[in-house]
Order: C-alpha cells, then sequence, then structure tokens
C-alpha cells in the first residue's frame, strides 16, 4: 500500500498498466434479521447516544436539575475559533415505538407463514373465551389464501442477500465502478507523460550532399561530396534552459586540383555546447512545471471523482436495495388484503339466500377483483425492483437473463437517533469530495494564471555556446587534433521580442484570473448545497421517525376497527358491506403508510452519510492504491 489514497479495481488489473485498483468491503455495517433488530446500525450512532447521557448524567451530578450539553470543535480550516456547545438533534417523542411491533406490520414475503401463524395464534387466544368463533374461522380462511397469494409471487430458485453481500458484490462487479476506477491511473499516466518533457533527449542527424556548379574560374570547386554525421544530448531544464551537447564531422571532397589545396577529401570534427536561457517570459520553475503540477491537480480531480462515483453508486444500490424490501413486504400487505376481500366475497355467496343480496355479492367480487388487479401490479414492482438492484450488482453469478427470486434479508432499523447538527455539517464539509474538487479547480485556475502573467512579459533570451574544432586527413586523424583544444570558439548572444499591445496574452490573463474568481464562487455556492443537504436530510430523519408512532397507532387501529365490524351479528347491508371493505382497504392503506415511513427512514440513514462524504466509512469500504502483483 502505498499511500492512504488510492485506486481499486479487483476484476480488471490489466486495463490499468500502473495502477491496480481495488475496492474491499471488509466488514460492512449491515445485519442480517435477527433477534436483535436494533444492530444494523453503525457504531458511532449508539456511542453518540452513549456520549450524550454520560454527558447529561455529569452535568446533573454537577449542577442538579440542569443539563449540560457536549461541547464540539470548530470546522478544521477555522481551528482559531473557541469550541461552542453542540446542537444535539433528537426525535421530539418520549416514548418511541417498539421496533419489533412496527416490523411485525409488514413481514417479508418469504418471512410472511410465521407471521401469519403467529397472529393467528394470538387471535385465537384472545378469542378462547367466547362462543362465538366465527371470526377465527373467518381469519384462517384468509391466513390460507394469503399464503395461496404470496406462493403465487414466489418464484422457483431464491437467492438471500444482505445488505453487506450486496455491496461487496456492486463494489467487486459494478460497470460504474469498474469503469471509473481507470481514470486515476489515466491520470497518472498523464503526470508521467507531462514529466516527460524534461528527458533527456538523444539525437543523431546525417546528411549527404553531391553538388555539381557551373564555376567561371578554375579555382572554385564545380563539384564536390559532403557527408555530415553528428549526434548527442539535448534537454530542456526546470528553469526553462534548453542545454545541448553534440559531436559532428563532416567530410568535404571537391573537384578542385591537388596543387591548389592541402587536404582533399577533409575530415574536420567539431564539439559543440550550447545554452540558451529565457529571463523574462518562459523562466522560472512555476511556469515551466505547470503543465506537471496541473496534471497532478487533475490526478487529485479524477481520484474524488472516482471516490464521488463509488459512494454515489453505493448509495443507489443501498436504495435499491431497499426499494425491493419495501416492494416485497408491500406485497405481503397486498396479499392480506386481497385474502380478506376474497374471503369477504365467499362469505356473501354463501349468504346470498340468507341475509345478503346479490347487489352485496356483485359489490364485494368487484372489490376482490380490483385488489387482485393491485396485487398483480406489486408483485411486477417486486421484478422490476429486482432488475434494478441486480443491474447496479451486474454480478456474473446473478444474471438478468435468470428467474431469480431476491430475498432481502436486512432488518430495518427503527430506532431513535440523536445527532450532532454542527457536527454533521462539519463533516460534511471536511469530507465531501465536492469540496475537495472545487479547491482544486481553484488551485488549477491560480496555476493558469502564474502563466498567462508570464506569457505578458517581453521575450528576452540569453544564448551561449561553446565550441572545438578539428581538421584532418581522416575522421581519426581529425578526431584526435579535436581532443588537442587547439581550435576553440565562443559564441554569446541575446535575443529581445516584443508585441505591442500584448492583447493576446492579456486577454489570456484576464481570462485566468476570471475563473480564478469564478472558482471561489462555486466552491461557496457547493459549500452551502452540501449544508443545505445535511439539513434536509436531518430534517427528514427526525420526522420520518416522529410519524412512524402516530402510523402505528393508525395501523393498530385500524385493524381493531376491520375486527370489530367482523365480529358483529348484525343483519349484512350495503351500508354495512361498504363500511366493511372500506376497513379493509383503510388497514392496507395504513401498513403501506408505515411501511413507506419506515423505508424512508432507513434511505435516509444512507443518504445522510452519503451527504457527509463518510458513506464508504459507514459500510467500511476501504480505498488503497496497490502496484500491480502485490
Amino acid at each position: 500500500m502505498m499511500n492512504t489514497r488510492s485506486f481499486f479495481n479487483a476484476r480488471d488489473k490489466s486495463a490499468a498498466r500502473w495502477w491496480a485498483l481495488t475496492l474491499a468491503a471488509l466488514l460492512p455495517a449491515c445485519q442480517t434479521e435477527s433477534t436483535g433488530l436494533n444492530a444494523s446500525i453503525a457504531a458511532y450512532r449508539d456511542q453518540m447516544l452513549t456520549r450524550h447521557q454520560q454527558a447529561a448524567a455529569t452535568a446533573e451530578e454537577r449542577t442538579p436539575g440542569a443539563q449540560r450539553r457536549p461541547t464540539v470543535r470548530p470546522v478544521a480550516a477555522q481551528v482559531a475559533l473557541p469550541e461552542r456547545a453542540a446542537l444535539l438533534t433528537e426525535p421530539a417523542i418520549e416514548s418511541p415505538p417498539s421496533p419489533a411491533e412496527v416490523l411485525a406490520e409488514f413481514p417479508d414475503s418469504a418471512r410472511a407463514a410465521e407471521v401469519f401463524d403467529r397472529r393467528l395464534e394470538e387471535l385465537r387466544r384472545s378469542q378462547a373465551d367466547r362462543q362465538d368463533q366465527r371470526l377465527v374461522r373467518n381469519y384462517e380462511r384468509v391466513v390460507a389464501r394469503a399464503k395461496d397469494y404470496l406462493a403465487r409471487a414466489a418464484l422457483p430458485r431464491q437467492v438471500p442477500l444482505s445488505l453487506s453481500g450486496c455491496i461487496q458484490r456492486a463494489i467487486e462487479n459494478n460497470y460504474t465502478i469498474r469503469a471509473e476506477a481507470h481514470s486515476p491511473a489515466i491520470a497518472q499516466a498523464q503526470i508521467v507523460e507531462a514529466e516527460a518533457a524534461f528527458d533527456v533527449e538523444f539525437f543523431l542527424d546525417t546528411s549527404w550532399a553531391d553538388s555539381d556548379r557551373a564555376t567561371i574560374s578554375p579555382f572554385i570547386a564545380g563539384s564536390d561530396d559532403q557527408r555530415i554525421y553528428g549526434g548527442g544530448l539535448r534537454q530542456l531544464l526546470p528553469t526553462g534552459t534548453q542545454a545541448s551537447v553534440s559531436l559532428n564531422q563532416n567530410r568535404l571532397q571537391n573537384s578542385l586540383p591537388a596543387e591548389f589545396q592541402t587536404l582533399n577529401p577533409a575530415y574536420s570534427s567539431s564539439f559543440v555546447a550550447s545554452l540558451r536561457q529565457p529571463l523574462l517570459r518562459g523562466f522560472g520553475l512555476d511556469v515551466n512545471r505547470a503543465t506537471i503540477n496541473i496534471r497532478k491537480i487533475e490526478h487529485e480531480i479524477s481520484y474524488e471523482t472516482f471516490i464521488q462515483r463509488v459512494r454515489d453508486t453505493l448509495l443507489e444500490v443501498e436504495n435499491a436495495y431497499w426499494q425491493l424490501a419495501q416492494a416485497r413486504r408491500t406485497v405481503t400487505i397486498l396479499a392480506v388484503s386481497v385474502a380478506q376481500n376474497l374471503v369477504t366475497y365467499e362469505n356473501m355467496k354463501q349468504r346470498l339466500d340468507h341475509d345478503a343480496t346479490q347487489v352485496e355479492v356483485s359489490n364485494s367480487e368487484a372489490r376482490w377483483l380490483s385488489a387482485e388487479v393491485n396485487y398483480l401490479d406489486a408483485v411486477k414492482t417486486i421484478r422490476d425492483a429486482e432488475d434494478r438492484l441486480l443491474n447496479l450488482l451486474n454480478d456474473p453469478e446473478l444474471k438478468l437473463s435468470e428467474e431469480l427470486e431476491l430475498v432481502t434479508s436486512q432488518t430495518p432499523f427503527v430506532a431513535p437517533l440523536i445527532l450532532d447538527h454542527f457536527a454533521e455539517v462539519r463533516t460534511a464539509l471536511e469530507r465531501r469530495s465536492e469540496i475537495r474538487q472545487a479547491k482544486q479547480n481553484i488551485e488549477r485556475a491560480r496555476i493558469n494564471s502564474t502563466v498567462a502573467k508570464n506569457l505578458t512579459l517581453p521575450k528576452l533570451d540569453v544564448s551561449f555556446e561553446y565550441e572545438v574544432q578539428g581538421i584532418g586527413r581522416s575522421a581519426d586523424s581529425s578526431f584526435d587534433n579535436l581532443t588537442t583544444a587547439r581550435f576553440m570558439s565562443y559564441t554569446m548572444g541575446a535575443s529581445f521580442s516584443y508585441n505591442f499591445g500584448e492583447r493576446a496574452a492579456r486577454a489570456q490573463l484576464r481570462q485566468a484570473r476570471l475563473q480564478e474568481s469564478q472558482g471561489v464562487v462555486w466552491l461557496n455556492q457547493q459549500s452551502d448545497t452540501i449544508v443545505e443537504e445535511v439539513n434536509q436530510t436531518i430534517r427528514t430523519l427526525m420526522v420520518r421517525f416522529e410519524q412512524i408512532g402516530p402510523a402505528l397507532k393508525a395501523v393498530q387501529a385500524a385493524g381493531k376497527n376491520l375486527r370489530s365490524l367482523q365480529a358483529r351479528t348484525q343483519r349484512i347491508d350495503p351500508n354495512y358491506l361498504q363500511t366493511e371493505l372500506g376497513a379493509v382497504e383503510q388497514l392496507a392503506s395504513t401498513r403501506t403508510t408505515l411501511l413507506r415511513l419506515v423505508t424512508e427512514y432507513n434511505v435516509g440513514l444512507v443518504q445522510l452519510e452519503k451527504a457527509k462524504g463518510t458513506l464508504l466509512d459507514y459500510n467500511n469500504v476501504v480505498v488503497a492504491d496497490v502496484q500491480p502483483g502485490r
């Protein structure tokens, strides 16, 4: 592990040559359904509750009758500020509802039969001292019909899935995560590409010229054969200096008679070292390393984008999981409702010759068939939710083309929370990837401003060249003469240029500075948006939990109302039938509302972690940088 920030792609190492990007979900903070219904929330929330209680107890000991609120530290960017009292947010209820009572109202379809039997036993015990057992017999038929309807919704192959298992599968197989995992590796390669601008370059040059020219004097060569060979090294230095060294050899043979020249052919060798240094435009480390620094910033942005994509994908997975759980439990609610309507219809048919008329029979039949239509639509919702979850997991073992029934085993969390509002906002401002991306964009704009400012300067370059020459009848002799350093030359020069107005450079500078100011505005907007998101999420959590209690009481009242109506012995008439059928729908409606509140409460927990930027920590997902082969 190279550093604390890295990138994972567990199934596609070959695609990123220098980065193996892998995500590992270690013991996600999720548990399957068990007797401990409140054990599935993150441990730090329990610690916050405990800390709040301990602080209250300590304050009570110090000052009886008064509660001293705990303090919190300021944001990391404002460490000079003193600590302030924590703004604790908790549901405004004194006695929270029992999680067992809430969850018993809408069991999962895979475990609904057990709940139905338990309800039936409770009804038998409550009606044991009565002679009239019509209510018990009626509910026995409802349970039997509800089980039949649930059996129709089941598929032959069932796959139990916990929330932690879904997270693990998504991390390993999700296409979005696997594709985005390449981006940091690509950005890393771009850093190397930018650094390569300062690599030493080796070069070789050669040329051959065979000339035949008309001459006006016998002392001027009319034809010659010239061959040039040369090679060396050159490099751009971080200060903007262009340095090079080269070794060249020139062979020249002409058509002049031997008495008019000493060497023919003549071999000349030369060693040349040159430097060219800009003093104004193009000078300095900041300017010449700007591309590298920008690539590093883009690498950081790519990393934060990758983390953001993983976080958003996990949020989609958990949201899809809870939507599937809600759909499965909704089918259980509607199975009981349609069974109630079917039993009522059967009762009307049996009493057709006694105290029921064809009106009541037709009315009850219409209600039953309408309820069955809604039930079939709810079954379709399950299949759609399963496909949505499978399409997020992208697990090759769970194919969309197969007939699979995904059984959600995660227990919904139904317990009150105490949240430190200031701490949640502070964490969001420190941990959200969007904040860090905005800051990196500002830094990139600052670098561009530095480069643009340098481009407005005039161009003033100085150069220096040192040359050693040697000549001889052969290549060896010319090189030997070169090593004696007998013939040395020095050349120094300066070059100046100025574009009147520098309009292009100044426009580029203005653009860069405006982009830097724009980045600051975007950062402020992003900060306010994140604070708003955290506030709304916390507010939604508190309201949803406060609504669970009244919703549960509404369900219990609707159930008592239905049982009271079914226990009546008066003559059946249209008004009574309409009241009973309305009570059946009311019970299903109140249970559906309660289920929706519990689902939104659990989704809100995940959305709060997403809003804070701690969703990966919440699910114990670790991101690490691993070199290939390790």
